[in-house]
């Protein structure tokens, strides 16, 4: 077996509580990888140099990594790649890159809403992962064909979707419960200024109120749930909760009666984790048409897919998806038989045991 890395970001401290979908991928990847056998370490600012939490893992401190001892590095985001690189280790000889999102060398590719200089940012350390890394792991076919129209290299790159939990909490109280109304639920990130995707921030700002005021008038709820810019949701439209830490939200999304799923624009590369997300919960989705990865609401067998900007369509749809019969356990095994975190790191496993990579240890 390998020893492998893990690296992402020195922003939170050892141990980690996986609040965000950034984070929660980072550790359940690193889990997964343990839990086939490799060693892994996953490096942030840790009280001890090294402390083991699990078999076959462990937190390493920044400040004693040694990335000479790993037969892979894998980062996760651009931000994960430019902390490698800041702690001296973006020279290693096997490197992983995973990609949330692919931008292009200037301000007007379809379907990317990064710019100015945050894109350009984020265009400078994808030409060093291009150089540096392995492998390159990106979300969606779109993604992948613009990487390649920008750095090459497509038989380096891997198309590996988000994942999801094979298990489940419990059964938590009703968050709702004070609400005599269906629950429409729009759990994710808003975006802020900082993210450099303010645009998106107002488009979607403006929607959900916009739907909000349309289902309220059917007596149905819109919850938002998540963290970011809320200056312009509509308080009588819309019931905004703020961001709520991934041990909690399961709940909100299970006991919801629909989860709903903007688009970014009328063309759109990245894919909504939520998808995956409310999937697994037994939450039927209804997503916009240019969200890439709606056919898996389609193979599931729970919820729509909508035109894109048509809010009175898309709220029909919401209206429709509540007072459906659905086979919801279905749906969630069908995400557990395809779409956990275990099947995404068996191909990375896969990849490492190949002779390609040349590891002696594996």
């Amino acid at each position: 077996m390998a020893r492998i890395a893990t690296v992402y970001s020195t922003r939170f401290r050892a141990p980690l509580k996986p609040c965000t979908m950034d984070t929660v991928r980072w550790m359940r990847i690193s889990e997964a990888f343990a839990r086939l056998g490799h060693e892994v370490d996953i490096i942030t600012r840790s009280a001890e140099p090294e402390q083991r939490i699990a078999e076959n893992l462990r937190y390493v401190d920044v400040k004693s990594v040694r990335w000479s001892d790993y037969d892979m590095v894998k980062t996760f985001f651009h931000s994960g790649f430019d902390l490698l690189e800041r702690l001296g280790g973006a020279d290693h000889p096997f490197i992983i890159s995973k990609l949330g999102s692919v931008v292009g060398s200037h301000d007007d590719v379809a379907g990317v809403y990064f710019y100015d200089d945050v894109r350009e940012k984020l265009f400078a350390t994808q030409q060093k992962i291009a150089c540096k890394s392995r492998l390159i792991t990106i979300l969606t076919a779109e993604s992948t064909q613009l990487w390649v129209e920008e750095h090459g290299r497509a038989e380096d790159v891997l198309l590996l979707p988000t994942g999801v939990d094979e298990i489940l909490p419990g059964k938590l109280p009703n968050p709702y419960a004070a609400f005599g109304e269906k629950i429409v639920v729009y759990v994710g990130n808003l975006y802020d200024m900082a993210s450099g995707q303010r645009k998106v921030n107002v488009l979607w700002q403006t929607r959900l109120t916009s739907i909000g005021r349309i289902l309220r008038q059917r007596g149905i709820r819109l919850v938002v749930i998540g963290p970011g810019e809320s200056d312009l949701l509509d308080a009588e439209a819309v019931t905004y909760l703020g961001p709520i830490d991934n041990e909690k939200i399961y709940a909100y999304k299970y006991h919801a009666d629909a989860g709903l799923v903007l688009a970014q624009g009328d063309v759109q590369h990245n894919e909504s984790s939520k998808i995956y997300e409310y999937l697994r919960s037994g939450l039927p989705v209804v997503s916009e048409g240019p969200v890439p990865n709606n056919a898996v609401i389609l193979q599931a067998g729970l919820g729509y897919v909508a035109d894109f900007m048509d809010d009175n369509h898309i709220s029909s749809l919401l209206e429709r998806a509540v007072n459906a019969q659905w086979d919801r356990q279905a749906a969630m095994a069908y995400m557990v038989e395809n779409h956990t975190w275990d099947r995404r790191v068996a191909v990375y496993h896969s990849i490492i045991g190949s002779r390609r990579c040349g590891l002696e240890s594996v």
